[in-house]
């Protein structure tokens, strides 16, 4: 009898500590799965955050650039040479590529005459000489895409957007996924044929699908400019 008290006891406490393992396993299951989606939540956050902070201080200040020119002058920037752009204005941006240091160089003093500081509006994490040594590069972003890392750049550019020709600004090498993202805060929607921000002319745009980001690393957009 005795013995038999000893193997029963002796198999519960064998099957309570495997009840135990079971659910400390579970319980660490449970803690990983948390931390993950904790990791995941603050990488997302982390990625809105550079979007967002790209768009406010170099997308959206070209464009406040563009505008706010256009109020002061009654003229586009980048229309012609006394707009900082090529020839004679003819009422739309003359394909100025600031990926150029030479048409920086131009939008910038084209700008700098009508008081518009554009090397303070504008923020980037690379650098060039026309706003001094080791100053701001108001033409060029280096952008950590999901899939890829992108040195984008503007341009003030015309074409036929949405069925007429339109003066935008032009975003090349963007990201995908940033692409998308900008869409949404722009016109509220990711829709590459239709609203403000755009597929740029030339680029494949699928029933107003952006191409997959995971498939597609970078792209090119057009911010169109209403004045």
């Amino acid at each position: 009898m005795g013995n038999f008290h000893k193997k029963f006891f002796h198999s519960a406490a064998n099957n309570n500590r495997a009840g135990f393992t079971l659910i400390e396993m579970a319980i660490v299951l449970v803690i990983i799965g948390i931390i993950i989606g904790a990791v995941m939540k603050g990488r997302d956050l982390i990625k809105s955050a550079q979007i967002k902070n790209a768009y406010e201080t170099f997308f959206a200040a070209h464009y406040k650039a563009i505008t706010s020119y256009y109020d002061k002058t009654g003229r586009i920037l980048g229309d012609g040479t006394v707009n900082g752009g090529n020839g004679n204005p003819n009422g739309y941006m003359d394909y100025i590529s600031l990926g150029n240091g030479g048409y920086r160089t131009r939008i910038i003093n084209a700008l700098s005459s009508v008081g518009i500081d554009i090397c303070s509006l504008v923020k980037s994490n690379l650098t060039s000489n026309e706003c001094g040594p080791n100053g701001i590069n108001i033409g060029q972003i280096s952008l950590d895409g999901e899939y890829s890392r992108q040195t984008a750049w503007v341009g003030y550019y015309y074409g036929n957007l949405n069925g007429r020709t339109r003066n935008y600004l032009r975003i090349q090498n963007l990201p995908t996924d940033f692409a998308i993202a900008l869409d949404k805060m722009i016109d509220g929607v990711a829709n590459c044929a239709s609203g403000s921000f755009v597929a740029a002319p030339g680029v494949a745009c699928n029933n107003g699908q952006w191409p997959d980001a995971s498939t597609t690393a970078y792209t090119h957009a057009a911010w169109i400019v209403e004045f």
